[in-house]
């Protein structure tokens, strides 16, 4: 089997790789901006996924399926809105319609539970079958809700091309870092009055476990990933040994406005609903269509999270 990831050198694409590569029964091929870090027998390339050599080069590896993780996370310095994007959003496109015209027989597109959006009338679980309505006013919200929206026309258009959407929670393992792991880092950790911010956190073991069956096996759909339960923003706080002060909704969103203009901050006014309204993931359905089961709750994949990296969180 012919087995092609893009975004192979991040934390979750390297643990695939790792895998793959030592299967007897799979020829892997992977792309990103470097090399993954993982020793094994595969082919690489190192390929921006917006680069029309690409997109040939998949044509010529015809890979029976497809590991989709390329995505933009949290915007750099030197990238606008607009190139996250064409990465995100164009390219997904792009990808899937050379997909289809090569017989590709299934893709595996890691989502996130930020499709759902940030809304004040969120479910307080939210299940598979329920809008994806992610903000506008958050990038990686709202491309991943338009790559949804993607994936849901190439299901009623292209029946043939098999698909399975993975939308997971707040994903931790060890050395990583993101918006979640860079809030945890602060000397005291903010949340909004009135609210648990309840997290929904699946480790990343877990993750690759469910990416790996979805890649071999025959499952096929849309599902959450999350371990079982929630872990408030408070007790977040108190497990990391800080200060945890609640702000009204409307105070923050001031302060923010204020300090994010002057490099004070790194977020915005409109990152304030990110903690406010907490997409929390029901995970009934991929437990009942999968094999894998999470190895981890979301109580458990924290513990785990702070005994890697304990030195540089935990005050």
């Amino acid at each position: 089997m012919k087995i092609l990831i893009t975004g192979a050198a991040g934390d979750i694409g390297s643990r695939l790789v790792a895998f793959f590569s030592k299967q007897k029964d799979v020829a892997l091929f992977t792309t990103d901006l470097s090399r993954p870090k993982v020793a094994g027998d595969y082919e690489h390339k190192d390929f921006d996924v917006r680069d029309a050599k690409f997109f040939e080069w998949v044509k010529e590896v015809s890979p029976e399926v497809v590991v989709h993780l390329a995505s933009i996370i949290s915007l750099p310095d030197n990238m606008s809105r607009n190139d996250a994007y064409d990465i995100d959003v164009v390219a997904t496109e792009k990808l899937m319609a050379t997909c289809v015209a090569i017989g590709v027989e299934k893709v595996v597109v890691t989502s996130s539970g930020a499709a759902y959006g940030y809304w004040q009338d969120n479910a307080q679980w939210l299940t598979e079958d329920m809008p994806v309505r992610g903000n506008e006013d958050y990038f990686y919200s709202s491309h991943k809700r338009q790559v949804e929206e993607l994936m849901a026309e190439y299901r009623s258009d292209c029946p043939q091309l098999k698909q399975v959407i993975l939308r997971p929670g707040t994903v931790l393992g060890p050395n990583f870092q993101n918006p979640i792991t860079n809030m945890f880092a602060q000397k005291k950790i903010t949340g909004i009055k009135g609210t648990d911010s309840p997290f929904v956190i699946i480790w990343v073991d877990d993750l690759v476990a469910y990416l790996i069956e979805a890649a071999l096996g025959d499952v096929e759909g849309v599902y959450n990933v999350a371990g079982d339960g929630t872990l408030s923003l408070q007790k977040i706080a108190k497990r990391l040994n800080k200060p945890y002060l609640a702000l009204p909704a409307w105070f923050m969103r001031g302060m923010l406005t204020i300090l994010k203009p002057l490099g004070l901050s790194q977020y915005g006014p409109e990152q304030v609903k990110f903690i406010e309204f907490r997409p929390v993931l029901d995970n009934k359905k991929i437990k009942h269509g999968f094999k894998h089961q999470p190895a981890k709750t979301t109580e458990q994949a924290f513990e785990s999270f702070l005994q890697e990296t304990h030195r540089v969180y935990v005050k």
